[in-house]
């Protein structure tokens, strides 16, 4: 396991994590050495090779690309060698490229299981990932014994949110293989996702023990511990050395750094938490997972004018993250940075200004088509073929950030939320974020939020609907379900139903005893809201005051320091 990383043509700085199958040891003498005996034997293509799978290695990919071409000039069938360009040219961006590679190797393919992964990953970088998926599925079933197809259709979840599906490959993995590193640190996410946090952090150690210098082990690990607190004492000096460890290992990595602002902010050095971030982007201006993260800090921290200047530097250097699209949705509106949407307000009455969203809401909402029965997939085919074949004409970063995610749940639920909450646009904003359901039926959180948004909206009737759907399918320990029971408290309270809003803000405060395990910061401050929608004014303000006093960051933190004034 090693971090890579890259400087495109436009001088962007990109991190790749990499699995190879052998420890990288001195590479530049290696280089030399291999690079000279190709310019003596330029007809021998097995040194060309080994130069080609180094240059892989350093991130110098566009000259391993070139190697690995000349590599198959000499034995056009090795379709390792052909797997790996098309897979190099799909992580430089140039996946038409990368399509026609495979395609070519189809004819030489004899191997059914091979031939279908092919054909997933064509389809995925058609971006049709429902087509991807059922294709790496069937290879999965002619080779059920190969851990690569389960990975890949882990990460095709994983890309497109869907938890669920991605834990049950993940796990089909490491039942063939329990010390499947990929495996165990790819289920981490979808592990917290369900509430199993015990069993996620125990992955996570695994994976290190069996990979002392996996980057990402270390980071997401690192995270854990300071989500639960463990940033003082002999239990803070741990999670002090795994970031320090994170940091040798790949000191060029913004994430790295940003696990040290992290454990800075779980200490409330919140000064010391702002300054790495800051520092990082100074040394590495054309990084936009640099400037993501300072971004983020920078609101936590209650600076939200500077985060957005941070968070519109991301967003010009590199359109392709998810990530900076939604983190623009959260700062800009706190920001008053309205104007940057390029969309204006207006009322329910005026027909939706943007195309995408006017074709897509030519569907009804899934309640009035009984999407809770059935989700319908011809209905959700049609819909992602509009959104890849609609232009953005209006210019609205909205438009643009569901063009570039259509398949992205919580793209669709946080822009309608946007229109909503910012915009006053109910209407559209409801409608646009029915969609996320229709794209992730089993997901409660998927529904949860759907159901915030019509809360807003102030439609309670529906909004207690949508979120008993999403209640009926998580379990026990499922994390987003404290909110979702403190929400269907204040829709019922909203309709003059004052029993059944007190069950379920008992619920809340129930259930953030499960929610202390893993981030107790957290965990206080929905116990605070739960208590004082019951009336505990006591209990309020201690829950309140231990979220402060656990260093609760903003924009939570302005809430809490409110509502413990009017206590």
């Amino acid at each position: 396991m090693c971090m890579v990383q890259l400087t495109q043509l436009s001088k962007v700085e990109i991190n790749v994590h990499l699995v190879l199958n052998e420890k990288p040891s001195r590479t530049n003498q290696k280089l030399k050495t291999l690079s000279n005996y190709v310019q003596q034997y330029p007809s021998g293509w097995k040194k060309r090779l080994e130069l080609a799978d180094l240059l892989y290695k350093m991130g110098r990919w566009l000259e391993a690309v070139e190697e690995y071409r000349q590599v198959l000039q000499r034995e056009p069938c090795l379709i390792a060698v052909r797997l790996q360009i098309g897979k190099l040219l799909h992580l430089l961006g140039k996946d038409e490229e990368a399509i026609a590679v495979y395609q070519e190797t189809l004819s030489l393919c004899h191997n059914a299981a091979t031939k279908k992964h092919l054909e997933g990953l064509i389809e995925l970088y058609h971006h049709r990932p429902r087509e991807a998926v059922n294709l790496l599925e069937s290879a999965a079933s002619i080779e059920p014994y190969n851990q690569a197809h389960w990975h890949a259709i882990g990460q095709v979840y994983q890309e497109t949110e869907s938890p669920l599906a991605a834990l049950q490959a993940f796990d089909s993995a490491l039942s063939l293989n329990p010390n499947d590193v990929v495996a165990l640190n790819q289920s981490y996410q979808p592990l917290l996702v369900v509430g199993t946090f015990k069993e996620a952090r125990q992955r996570l150690e695994q994976a290190l023990k069996l990979s002392p210098n996996d980057c990402r082990t270390l980071q997401k690990l690192a995270t854990h511990r300071c989500q639960q607190g463990l940033v003082t004492g002999e239990e803070g000096k741990q999670t002090k050395q795994l970031i320090n460890t994170a940091l040798t290992l790949a000191p060029g990595w913004a994430s790295a750094h940003q696990i040290l602002s992290l454990y800075h902010l779980c200490r409330g050095k919140w000064d010391k938490a702002v300054a790495v971030l800051l520092k990082f982007t100074e040394e590495h201006p054309h990084s936009p997972l640099g400037w993501y993260h300072y971004a983020q800090c920078l609101f936590y921290t209650g600076n939200s004018y500077t985060a957005a200047e941070a968070i519109l530097r991301a967003y010009n250097l590199y359109q392709n993250d998810c990530e900076i699209y939604l983190a623009l949705c959260e700062i800009l509106p706190a920001a008053g940075r309205l104007e940057e949407f390029g969309i204006n307000s207006h009322s329910d009455s005026e027909p939706p200004k943007s195309p995408l969203l006017r074709k897509t809401l030519t569907e009804n909402s899934p309640l009035d088509k009984g999407l809770k029965r059935s989700p319908g997939g011809v209905r959700r085919e049609q819909k992602y073929q509009l959104a890849s074949k609609t232009n953005t004409t209006s210019g609205s970063l909205i438009e643009e950030m569901l063009n570039r995610f259509p398949q992205n749940w919580n793209v669709w639920v946080t822009t309608g939320r946007v229109l909503v909450e910012t915009f006053k646009n109910t209407e559209e904003g409801c409608r646009v974020s029915a969609h996320a359901v229709q794209l992730q039926p089993q997901l409660p959180e998927a529904w949860f939020l759907y159901g915030r948004v019509l809360a807003i909206a102030g439609r309670h009737r529906e909004a207690t609907e949508v979120l008993a759907q999403g209640w009926q399918l998580q379990s026990q320990g499922y994390l987003p379900s404290v909110s979702a029971a403190l929400w269907l408290g204040e829709s019922y309270q909203a309709l003059g139903d004052e029993s059944r809003s007190r069950k379920w803000w008992q619920e809340a405060c129930d259930r953030t005893q499960v929610l202390m395990k893993f981030n107790p910061t957290t965990a206080y401050y929905w116990q605070g809201r739960a208590l004082l929608a019951l009336g505990d004014v006591k209990g309020a303000r201690e829950a309140y005051s231990m979220a402060i006093a656990r260093h609760l960051l903003y924009p939570a933190r302005g809430e809490v320091k409110q509502a413990l004034l009017n206590l």
